[in-house]
């Protein structure tokens, strides 16, 4: 060791920036590449400035060679990158033969080592072998580029799972090795390394061979194999004569031999999931063939399918697929991933097989599959790479699902093929029960089929809704190509959701739309495809199919709305659905509404909207170029935009024969909220005359204000839907609207936070009535249900049923029987169905709450224009939501789990957005106003309403002191008096009553944010409860005492820090005269307190504690008046206060150090009170008078007693004995 170092240090250069160049090997290990990166790069220009360069490049050369056995962090892709950055920058100092002999040295194994040092070394060498490649100087020097190949096939040798990343080393150095030089020296070695164990030759299963092999040995062969065809090795039969006998490289793949590969590849699952090394070169070497020919398709087919699909998929004939596997069906996904960027669309249609596609199916379906989220996310792969492609796939599963997607999987095909033959039909009365079992059975057969197909159908939409949502949320702009693409798929599912072909549905005249005939022609032909789709599907497209198709549709309303880069309203999602809805609905000779507008006021009611709508698009038209122009664009979306938003939604759902009912009503609401506003905006242009009309002009407001009242009804109406897309088009109309609300809106929100007593009072019957006795009416109901129920069934089963029951007495009774027991669990069923839709109905309750609580969050978060008008509307209006919003807390504070979520978002807002206390205090009339009402609101409710501390009562709190604050900001001596008052009558129940309700914190929050206000409505009550006697027959009559010494004791600390913030404001001449003119009137009352407090009966009764917040009280209260201007009207009381204090005695220094700084602030020299020890030396008699001087008796002198004896312990007591025996 001791040699090494002095070598070591000898090799080390000696420099003035030796600290410095160090560090960069240090920093050659960081995790971040970039780091690593630039300490390499700061490296060689250290080497190539430096003066002692041979030496240190040297030292360097030996550091980074040591550093790539280390395991720190990312040392050896640092020092590898640094490596080779030092043999590509010094090649005359750094000869590659020395430092291959370096290398060796330096990671050589011997038998010693651990099997992790082992590992590192290995890796260390590997990583300095691709460091000698990645110079670029090796290619000038084939033996020793020979040399490191053979090295690397021997390292491979190691251990197995070491041997991928080796085959791959070498067959990365491979390229650069002259064909000439391959056949002469590395043929044999690679040759080697493809031969089989015998042991693995002589396995029956295997076959010996190619199929004996591992993935790593495909790998290699198949790298070979692609070196030899890009080379052109194989075409110069010199150099093929020269390759050893039976090289299995030279055709390892090839056709009708790629099922030699298949048991090889398949162990490969293993790694899953990483994909092996060896699937890359397979396929990479068939799809990309050399000198730009085409790629073969039939061996890309032959290799997919025996592969892929037979060894990893699996399927259901044993001898053509191997068992699978979860591992190796993920697998077959990621290769699918893999190849289908790369594959023309025959190819790709060719190798989405039946079986592929029903693994991609049932692992897509359900989210508990193991391999859910690796389909998810091949589905998403293929529409990426490939959208057209993906479309047409998943259009044609949703047409004509596979059979084997819809196949039972317990189905006989025996079975089956019987059941397909021709039957004559026979009478049921004939066979009796098993023939009415067996028409049962196919029927739920088919039944069966039906649920089956109408799931793959919903996996299909939900497909094209997931990759057509991606399409339409990608931040970057799309192509022609692409939006033909993505109308294509919006008039699928519109057509889907709506229509049907006119062939299957009787259809209404329709007025026609005049548009081009260019556009008619392109819309007719995609509505002729997409209804020929219709028409060809087979089984028949259900009701439910249909019905999800249409919520998905909904769902995507709302895309591209969001934001500050919204899209315009036309150019939304939203706008070209419904742009193509009407194309389709105009386009009656192909498609009609699966429920035609047979009503005409419905019809007349959606041509009115088509109306608005095309007139809005005009006008926002205008707007975009207006915008161009001028180079201005809008803060906030128009109001005619939010119509046009409105508008279009209210169409698609008139479309919808569920919701057009509703619709209706909302159209109609609409069109009159249109007219009164946006149409007067339009009207609205300056007139000369001005004198004439009033009476109209002072209607017009009205007419606006109630129309905006309506407008946030209809809002809130839309927003009880349960509809992701109309919250956010509710949410974007709201935003729109914020300049335009007023009090009347604002109170309609707030309303849905109210209470619904007869709801919750039907909603409490009908859980008490669960276990009530069924009536006799209520059975004859439920009779008569089930026997429509009966009926029904009846008549879709067959007449022959009938004459089945009839004929046979025991099936009837059994028949009988079996709808006595149905009506009896119907019953218990209905009602535990009746207690479902209550709990259903209070959560869309509360889930209605919270999206109008969103919207008040909006309006109070806005930020208005920056005109003093809005801002002071804004105010106003906030205030108003102060106390119907802590009402509504109040009533959920002790709420159950499922409101507690509302309680939550309700508290949160309150005091992050309507009580901020960093924005601007209003202070305008009507906020005062308003504020005072809510105060005495608020602190009625807190005195009568038990709070729970962490919720109401911290809220309560801050409402108080933010209300306090915006009442004191105004000059108006009414409004002070007013808050005195409330304020006053909240302290003294605060202090003085027992079980007191009010929260005293609200107290400290005041004097914290707002000292002058506090100190102007709290220093006469706290005063006067300071002062108040405890006595029955005090003169201060109509003050109590504070209830306790507690509650005694925070009266005093509020004043102390009362006192302490007004003397500080009048040493920087802040405090203003009502401040001092309020501490003038409590002058008296303050010392009587104090005087009182201090009296030595009442002293003693009072702990440490309790006497130390007194005077600290006592010490803030000299200080101020001694910093008063009139300091002779304050000098009295100074005194009296001083002496009052020197009176206490206690044992505490605290309380002796508070007592002498009073003394000192006052300047008033300290007198110790007598101390209490010495008046315990004398008992004083009961004749003799306290207040004569006292004289010391003399005590009698009593005898010493001596000291306790300490017992000794036997160590100690044999040491004494032997110092003794040494003394003598």
């Amino acid at each position: 060791m001791g040699a090494k170092q002095q070598q070591q240090q000898a090799d080390e250069p000696a420099s003035p920036a030796r600290g410095d160049f160090l560090k960069l090997f240090w920093t050659l290990a960081e995790s971040e590449r970039a780091a690593r990166t630039q300490a390499a790069a700061q490296l060689l220009a250290h080497l190539r400035a430096s003066a002692k360069q041979e030496a240190e490049v040297q030292y360097t050369l030996k550091r980074l060679v040591r550093g790539l056995a280390s395991s720190r962090d990312a040392a050896r892709q640092g020092f590898s990158t640094a490596l080779s950055g030092l043999l590509s920058a010094f090649p005359q100092q750094l000869a590659l033969p020395s430092t291959l002999a370096l290398l060796r040295d330096a990671m050589e194994l011997h038998s010693s080592m651990k099997p992790m040092e082992q590992r590192e070394h290995m890796f260390g060498r590997l990583f300095g072998l691709l460091a000698l490649h990645r110079c670029g100087r090796l290619r000038a020097d084939p033996p020793l580029l020979a040399a490191v190949l053979r090295e690397l096939l021997d390292m491979a040798a190691f251990k197995r799972w070491f041997r991928e990343t080796c085959y791959e080393a070498a067959l990365a150095l491979l390229a650069d090795v002259p064909p000439a030089l391959f056949a002469a020296e590395l043929a044999a070695s690679f040759h080697a390394c493809l031969q089989v164990q015998p042991s693995k030759a002589g396995d029956d299963e295997c076959g010996g061979g190619v199929q004996a092999w591992n993935a790593d040995q495909v790998l290699l062969a198949v790298g070979v194999q692609r070196y030899l065809r890009v080379s052109g090795l194989d075409r110069d039969e010199e150099l093929m004569k020269q390759l050893p006998e039976n090289l299995a490289a030279v055709d390892a793949l090839q056709r009708h031999n790629v099922h030699a590969l298949a048991r090889p590849l398949r162990g490969s699952s293993g790694c899953y999931p990483r994909v092996h090394s060896a699937w890359f070169g397979v396929f990479g070497h068939v799809l990309n063939p050399a000198e730009d020919a085409a790629v073969d398709g039939e061996l890309f087919q032959e290799a997919w399918t025996v592969l892929v699909e037979n060894s990893l998929v699996g399927g259901s004939n044993a001898e053509d697929s191997a068992p699978t596997s979860h591992e190796r069906q993920g697998l077959a996904l990621k290769l699918f991933e893999l190849v289908a960027p790369k594959l023309p669309a025959p190819l790709l249609r060719a190798i989405l097989t039946p079986r592929f596609v029903k693994c991609l199916y049932n692992n897509a379906v359900a989210k508990r599959n193991y391999l859910h989220a690796a389909a998810r996310h091949c589905l998403k792969s293929f529409a990426a790479c490939a959208p057209a492609e993906f479309f047409h796939f998943v259009r044609k599963q949703f047409a004509s699902p596979l059979s084997i997607l819809v196949a039972s999987a317990s189905a006989d095909s025996d079975d089956e093929e019987e059941e397909e033959k021709p039957k004559k039909k026979q009478k049921l009365s004939a066979g009796g029960f098993d023939k009415l079992v067996e028409l049962e059975e196919k029927k739920e057969r088919e039944e069966a089929l039906n649920r089956r197909t109408d799931r793959a159908r919903v996996w299909a939409v939900e497909a094209i809704v997931s990759a057509l949502t991606d399409m339409l949320s990608s931040k970057t702009e799309a192509d022609d190509e692409t939006k033909k693409l993505q109308d294509d798929v919006i008039r699928f599912l519109v057509f889907h959701s709506f229509f049907t072909p006119s062939g299957d549905a009787e259809s209404t005249p329709s007025k026609k739309s005049k548009k081009n005939k260019k556009a008619k022609k392109a819309a007719k032909s995609a509505d002729d495809e997409v209804a020929k789709e219709a028409a060809e599907a087979t089984p028949a497209i259900s009701e439910n199919v249909a019905n999800y198709a249409k919520k998905r549709l909904f769902s995507l309303l709302s895309l591209g709305l969001a934001g500050a880069d919204g899209a315009r309203a036309s150019a939304s999602v939203l706008g070209r659905i419904f742009a193509i809805a009407q194309e389709m609905q105009s386009n009656g000779s192909v498609v009609v509404l699966r429920e035609p507008l047979s009503d005409e006021d419905v019809s007349e009611q959606f041509t009115a909207l088509v109306d608005h709508i095309d007139s809005l698009r005009s006008k926002e038209v205008e707007e975009v170029e207006e915008e161009k122009n001028t180079k201005k664009s809008a803060t906030r979306r128009p109001l005619s935009e939010t119509f046009l938003l409105l508008f279009m939604s209210a169409g698609l759902q008139l479309l919808d024969n569920e919701q057009r009912e509703d619709a209706v009503v909302v159209a109609a609401d609409l069109d009159k909220c249109y007219a009164q506003l946006v149409a007067r905006e339009q009207k609205a242009t300056p007139t000369k005359k001005k004198g004439k009309k009033n009476k109209k002009k002072d209607a017009e407001p009205e007419e606006a204000e109630e129309s905006v009242v309506v407008l946030t009804d209809l809002l809130l109406s839309l927003l009880s839907q349960d509809s992701s897309a109309l919250r956010e088009i509710v949410l974007q109309a709201f935003r729109s609207l914020l300049p335009l609300l007023n009090g009347a809106c604002l109170a309609t929100i707030v309303n849905v936070l109210q209470p619904a007593t007869e709801g919750e009072g039907a909603a409490g019957d009908e859980e008490d009535d669960e276990f009530a006795p069924v009536t006799r009416r209520e059975d004859e109901e439920e009779n008569e249900e089930e026997d429509e129920e009966e009926e029904e069934v009846m008549l879709s089963s067959a007449d022959a049923v009938s004459d089945a029951l009839r004929n046979d007495k025991k099936l009837s009774e059994l028949h009988q029987e079996d709808l006595a027991l149905a009506a009896i669990v119907g019953q218990v069923k209905q009602r535990s169905q009746r207690k479902k839709d209550l709990k259903r109905a209070r959560l869309q309750t509360m889930h209605f709450q919270l999206r109008a609580l969103d919207l008040l969050q909006v309006f109070v978060s806005q930020r208005p224009e920056q005109t003093e008008a809005a801002t002071t509307k804004h105010s106003d209006l906030s205030l108003t939501l102060v106390a119907p919003l802590f009402r509504a807390l109040a009533r959920l504070q002790n709420a159950d789990s499922e409101k507690r979520v509302l309680r939550d978002r309700l508290q949160a807002v309150l005091l992050n957005k309507v009580l901020r206390a960093k924005d601007k205090i209003p202070s305008s009339e009507a906020a005062q106003t308003e504020a005072l009402d809510a105060l005495r609101e608020i602190v009625e409710l807190v005195r009568t309403t038990a709070l729970d501390k962490d919720h109401a009562g911290k809220v309560a709190s801050v409402a108080i002191v933010y209300l306090v604050r915006v009442i004191c900001t105004s000059d108006e001596a009414s409004s002070e008096e007013e808050v005195q008052k409330i304020i006053r009558s909240s302290v003294l129940d605060a202090f003085t009553k027992k079980h007191s309700r009010f929260p005293r914190a609200s107290f400290d929050e005041l004097l914290t944010k707002s000292p002058a206000a506090g100190a102007r409505v709290l220093v006469e009550p706290l005063a006067a409860i300071a002062a108040a006697s405890e006595k029955e027959n005090a003169d201060e009559s109509e003050v109590r005492a504070a209830v306790d010494e507690f509650s005694k004791c925070e009266v005093f600390r509020l004043l102390t820090a009362m006192l302490r913030k007004s003397r500080r404001q009048h040493k920087s001449g802040e405090l203003s005269k009502a401040e001092r003119s309020a501490f003038k009137r409590v002058q008296k009352s303050l010392r009587t307190a104090l005087t009182r407090q201090l009296v030595p009966e009442t002293a003693q009764q009072l702990k440490a504690k309790s006497m130390r917040i007194v005077l600290m009280f006592a010490l803030q209260l000299v200080k101020f008046w001694c910093t008063a201007e009139d300091k002779k009207a304050t000098e009295a009381d100074v005194r009296a206060v001083v002496a009052a204090v020197q009176t206490v005695q206690s044992k505490s220094p605290v309380v002796r150090g508070l007592v002498k700084y009073v003394s000192d602030a006052a300047g008033i020299p300290f007198v110790a009170a007598r101390d209490a020890k010495a008046d315990k030396k004398k008992k004083p008699t009961t004749d003799e008078d306290e207040l004569m001087p006292e004289h010391d008796e003399p005590e009698l002198e009593q005898p010493k007693q001596p000291p306790a004896k300490k017992s000794m312990s036997p160590k100690a007591k044999h040491k004494k004995k032997r110092k003794r025996a040494a003394e003598e």
